[in-house]
């Protein structure tokens, strides 16, 4: 496991999930992968009427990666057909973070994430012992694992505009949770939510949300360079004219 993640959120018509799904699996993510530092990703979702819910992951050694030439070159010079695929996104939160705690093993099909605004003076701290409630879970069989990361608020991306969340008294805390299934997940939620709360004393909680898994990637599975990321003309053919 990494020692940070990039998580990112957001929101997408469902109208387009097929071209979505695509363009995600086959140029997105893999393109992203190119960049030096940057070891593996999962993206998740949850699919309903209207917009459907995505929640990426990327794992990566450290959080000077978001920063590498190589990545940058992606966010500035877009293909075609990423450009196209931008247009269309809402509800963007994205979140480079520290790894600070983390127990279980494994990585469930269902994935409960949180994200809380917590005072800086108490947030490592408070999220430590958050930390010993899941381990106490992944015992009692309720959960699969957990990570908890710790991320400066309001971090600027150059792509998408995100809600002004720079308190500087404050500190994001990230807490993923994988389980075998949603339901299960589903029926925590709302606990694990309770002790956040008690144990975080938060700000505001920016987001709580179960999403199943659809694809992941390992570490080393692309090349070094984004030119050598071809997707089928094919494929491409069906969504651009």
């Amino acid at each position: 496991m990494s020692h940070a993640f990039l998580a990112l959120w957001n929101l997408y018509p469902s109208t387009m999930t097929e071209e979505y799904e695509a363009w995600h699996t086959y140029e997105h993510v893999p393109e992203r992968l190119t960049t030096p530092g940057m070891r593996g990703a999962r993206r998740y979702a949850a699919f309903d009427a209207g917009q459907n819910r995505y929640f990426t992951l990327y794992e990566l050694e450290d959080l000077t990666v978001v920063k590498h030439p190589a990545y940058l070159d992606l966010v500035r010079n877009p293909t075609s057909w990423s450009a196209k695929m931008r247009r269309h996104f809402s509800g963007v939160l994205r979140i480079p973070a520290i790894t600070i705690a983390i127990g279980g093993r494994g990585i469930g099909r269902s994935m409960l994430v949180q994200v809380y605004s917590v005072g800086r003076e108490a947030a490592e701290t408070a999220g430590m012992r958050l930390a010993r409630l899941l381990e106490e879970m992944i015992a009692q069989g309720t959960i699969l694992a957990f990570r908890i990361g710790l991320a400066e608020p309001g971090q600027p991306y150059a792509v998408f505009s995100q809600e002004a969340r720079t308190n500087p008294d404050t500190f994001d805390l990230v807490v993923m949770v994988d389980g075998v299934c949603g339901d299960k997940l589903t029926l925590a939620q709302g606990g694990i939510a309770a002790a956040a709360d008690e144990m975080l004393r938060p700000r505001a909680r920016l987001r709580d949300e179960v999403f199943e898994l659809v694809v992941a990637y390992a570490d080393g599975e692309f090349a070094g360079n984004r030119s050598q990321i071809g997707v089928s003309q094919r494929l491409r053919a069906q969504f651009l004219s």
